[in-house]
């Protein structure tokens, strides 16, 4: 049942993006929205990377939403969230730049409803839905004052969730930890610069979103100085030095039309912005008839035929991404003909994604598996590293003086992957669910996510085989009294070659292990493949011995895992 809900629910929210134009249009044009009607714009902190609103009565009291399950809609919101979503009339948000106490984007969201909200019905179902519920404990350090509900869900996995009341027609939605900063200074006196751009735009679009380049520029200049990028590209790193702010204005209900704006600091910059843009569509368009021409020559007649279109709409297309230069912003306006055949602009657009949309994921994949494959590298560099310094692998788990496992050898290496700083916080004589080595659970650094796990968070699939003559042996030594450090096997025991042996490989999601715990993947020389062969699109990437990543597919025999993973059985290591 729970399934089906979600399902129903985020099915409704996706169909309500796409409504069909010619529907839409049959509305009368609306007005724009009172200024204090915008929730929130007085909680909107100065140093706000992203802002935006959407005026969502507009979609919601739209005739073509009754195609749509509202009656499932209402039920499930008086049912689980104590009031009726179809009754929200406005959302403001507000996102905030990664800081040094929080690593990753913040982001939080004033909602409005034309319904009276009930503290005690209050999202009184949530716990049906999510992964877990905050202590009160955790509630009260975070956010004393919350009038509603905090809860864990692995599709944020860097803090609690949170919801509260404002008053009785409006509520706030994001992080603990910020909302509870947020609501505890309480509103601002006057409005932030986010806040005062945020109700200036308020124009009577449907929606807005601005992002501010000035809380992220001295980061993005630092991430830029060290890309190492060819001419004539190396003008682009001047990107965030001239740029002031991007926004885009959205019209859906009463017409399509969009209004994409690149403000530059000054009228120099925007200049210079410009000059960028120019080029890099004069690059686009060489590209994109280059590749056209070859098409234009085959011999197959659909290609030809291909290359014949591509050749027709290119100039146009890339014309019609022209932006023109009006002041310190340069403009882009696009806005349907009502003159021409209704949602002919967004037929071409799916034509093209979907002739697009497979080289897209593929090139996402190939990515994404690179990435994974830079994981496993850095972690066969600490290994090395690790065994220069102290003449052996780590042992598959740190253990005490009576060997008894108590952390990961992935809290081992953390020195050698630059996470020295974790890894002094770590009490070693403690096991990693201790009440002081649990709180690193859900800090696991990124070079133990594969990017496309689906594992929950502070959980990892890169584990090292572990077995009677393998890489890592399955018997837990004491760790001497007075040394931190527990000792694994050294190089020179491995004598089948450190080319020829395993030494940690990417595991299926479930699989996957807690990144502090002494848990890793248990060979089976009768059922080698357990765990293995779905963490990558047809395999999964293999670290050996001597630092080297390579991709194993499903195709290689049983023979090839067997003799990979032991050491020292003297056997040549079949090669495709």
């Amino acid at each position: 049942m729970r399934h089906l809900l979600s399902a129903l629910l985020i099915g409704f929210l996706t169909a309500t993006m796409a409504f069909p134009p010619q529907l839409l249009m049959a509305q009368e044009a609306a007005a724009p929205t009172a200024e204090g009607t915008l929730p929130g714009l007085n909680y909107v902190p100065e140093n706000a990377v992203g802002v935006g609103f959407v005026q969502a009565d507009r979609f919601l009291t739209n005739p073509m939403m009754q195609a749509y399950p509202v009656e499932v809609v209402e039920a499930f919101g008086k049912k689980y969230l104590g009031f009726d979503p179809m009754k929200i009339t406005s959302i403001t948000f507000a996102i905030t730049p990664p800081s040094p106490d929080f690593p990753q984007p913040d982001m939080f969201s004033i909602i409005k409803t034309s319904e009276t909200l009930n503290e005690e019905t209050f999202f009184s179902g949530i716990e049906t839905f999510v992964d877990g519920m905050a202590e009160d404990e955790d509630i009260k350090d975070a956010f004393p004052g919350l009038k509603g509900k905090a809860f864990y869900t692995d599709a944020y996995p860097f803090d609690y969730l949170a919801v509260h009341m404002l008053d009785e027609h409006t509520f706030m939605l994001g992080s603990l930890g910020m909302m509870g900063d947020i609501v505890t200074k309480g509103p601002n006196a006057q409005l932030t610069k986010p806040a005062e751009a945020l109700a200036a735009a308020n124009d009577g679009a449907d929606g807005y979103i601005a992002f501010n380049m000035a809380p992220v520029r001295d980061q993005l200049n630092a991430i830029l100085s060290q890309q190492q990028i060819p001419p004539p590209f190396t003008m682009y790193k001047q990107v965030p030095n001239y740029t002031e702010s991007i926004t885009l204005s959205c019209h859906c209900t009463q017409k399509l039309a969009a209004t994409l704006k690149i403000n530059g600091v000054d009228e120099a910059a925007t200049g210079r912005l410009d000059d960028m843009l120019r080029f890099s569509l004069d690059l686009a368009k060489q590209a994109i008839l280059s590749e056209a021409d070859k098409m234009v020559n085959s011999e197959d007649e659909v290609e030809a035929a291909m290359g014949r279109y591509q050749v027709r709409v290119s100039e146009s297309m890339i014309d019609a991404l022209r932006p023109k230069k009006e002041g310190n912003s340069l403009v882009l306006n696009f806005q349907q003909n009502e003159e021409a055949v209704m949602g002919a602009n967004v037929a071409v657009i799916g034509v093209l994604i979907a002739l697009l949309l497979p080289a897209v994921q593929a090139a996402r994949e190939a990515a994404r598996r690179v990435q994974a494959s830079n994981n496993m590298k850095q972690i066969g560099l600490a290994m090395h590293n690790f065994h220069d310094t102290f003449g052996s692998l780590p042992a598959q788990a740190k253990t005490d003086a009576e060997g008894k496992p108590l952390l990961s050898w992935r809290v081992m290496i953390l020195p050698f992957i630059e996470q020295g700083t974790m890894f002094d916080q770590f009490h070693m004589d403690e096991p990693w669910d201790s009440e002081h080595n649990k709180q690193f659970i859900k800090q696991m650094p990124e070079a133990y996510r594969r990017p496309n796990s689906k594992a929950p968070a502070g959980y990892t699939t890169y584990l090292v085989p572990v077995g009677k003559g393998m890489a890592f042996e399955p018997d837990s030594k004491p760790t001497p009294e007075g040394q931190m450090m527990t000792k694994g096997l050294g190089f020179q025991h491995f004598t089948d070659g450190l080319s020829n042996t395993a030494m940690c490989v990417e595991v299926n999601d479930d699989h996957a292990v807690i990144w502090t715990k002494p848990s890793d993947l248990e060979v089976d020389l009768m059922n080698v493949w357990n765990g293995l062969g779905e963490a990558q699109l047809g395999g999964f990437n293999g670290l050996f011995a001597d630092g080297s990543v390579q991709f194993i597919s499903k195709n290689v025999g049983d023979k090839f895992l067997k003799l990979w993973f032991q050491r020292n059985d003297g056997q040549v290591l079949p090669r495709n």
